[in-house]
């Protein structure tokens, strides 16, 4: 195997095929990249056996081939090496790399006992726009329960329809919901499913930058993402994610306009005083709206920002870091903010669209 490509892409893709790898003492292999060189392009695969990647880098192969090496050594090499372009050569199950002025050799694993990553056997397709796909993940991962004592929590649900896609997540104490449209939908793929945490904030990372197209194929307990620049195959979480829809309010009986920037600058400063229970205290009134923190170790904390209110005032108190993650997800200057009791959950949108929606619960006090 002898190739030469662009350091910055080897480079981009190796830390990427580094963070799929396994950590299994038993399999050894697992925390290899598996480097194969044929026609224009080299790619890397990295698997765990609960997801797994191939990563296409633009490459010059003058041999093709493949080898097998620990993808954290290749990861930190590739970053001790100057910029510009590299050249690998394939030697004996190891892998030598250099530059113009550094060059390294990797010992490398039987390519054979790298295992074979499962394609799966589509039984539904859909196309999204690579970029708004990515947004959508980044809006609702922050909802994904940390705890896997509700497995179908744990995961970013996945709902496409004839013309939109639906993506949503919750941890109980808050729901995050994006919709994004469709650019193709085959017949039949209008089934929900529950994608791992971790492979959507990697499938999340992926599509950060790209261009152009991503198609979801969806089998046998599994999914597939493909973009012009690699293929991410994980598994699904089994179970049913729940119906969420009643839990989002529809009506309000207090609704606000409120500047994001000004409430980001305010929470973030209250947080500062939160309490073990990471309380601040929020009250819309009839011109501003007044954001408050107190702790009997550091201190207390006030401030006030303009507001244009619709109907009763109120006051209700959050979790900091809970409210934060929807605000900072917003696109407009202008959030829309609607609640109707003290102990009912609140709604943040963007006063333009309902692409993104966000329902936070409040801390009950008792």
């Amino acid at each position: 195997m002898k190739f030469s490509c662009t350091k910055s892409d080897l480079e981009r893709a190796s830390v990427i095929a580094e963070r799929f790898t396994g950590k299994q003492t038993a399999l050894p292999i697992l925390g290899h990249v598996l480097l194969a060189a044929q026609g224009n392009v080299l790619t890397l695969t990295a698997t765990n056996l609960e997801h797994a990647v191939e990563l296409r880098v633009p490459a010059r192969v003058t041999k093709e081939g493949r080898a097998s090496v620990p993808a954290k050594v290749f990861a930190s090499v590739l970053q001790s090496l100057g910029d510009g372009e590299v050249w690998g050569e394939g030697e004996r199950g190891n892998l030598h790399l250099r530059t113009n002025a550094r060059e390294s050799r990797l010992n490398g694993s039987v390519v054979d006992d790298f295992p074979l990553v499962p394609k799966v056997k589509k039984t539904a397709t859909f196309s999204v726009d690579a970029a708004s796909l990515a947004r959508a993940l980044a809006h609702v991962l922050p909802a994904v329960s940390a705890s896997e004592f509700k497995p179908e929590l744990s995961g970013v649900f996945f709902r496409p329809g004839k013309q939109e896609l639906t993506l949503a997540a919750t941890d109980t104490f808050r729901l995050a919901e994006s919709v994004v449209p469709l650019a193709k939908n085959e017949p039949g793929a209008e089934s929900p499913f529950i994608m791992p945490h971790r492979s959507a904030a990697e499938l999340s990372r992926i599509l950060d930058g790209e261009d152009g197209m991503v198609r979801i194929a969806v089998g046998d307990n599994q999914m597939s993402a493909e973009t012009g620049g690699g293929l991410l195959t994980s598994r699904l979480i089994e179970g049913s994610f729940p119906d969420y829809k009643a839990i989002i309010p529809t009506r309000f009986a207090t609704s606000a306009y409120l500047s994001r920037e000004d409430v980001t600058r305010g929470v973030r400063a209250a947080s500062i005083f939160a309490s073990k229970l990471s309380e601040i205290n929020v009250r819309v009134g009839q011109k501003q709206i007044e954001i408050k923190a107190a702790n009997p170790d550091v201190g207390e904390y006030r401030t006030e920002y303009p507001a244009s209110l619709n109907g009763k005032e109120i006051a209700m108190s959050f979790n900091w870091r809970y409210f934060l993650d929807g605000v900072t997800q917003l696109d407009d200057e202008e959030m829309f903010f609607g609640c109707n009791e003290a102990s009912s959950p609140a709604l943040i949108r963007n006063k333009s669209h309902g692409a993104f929606t966000y329902v936070v619960m409040p801390i009950r006090l008792t």
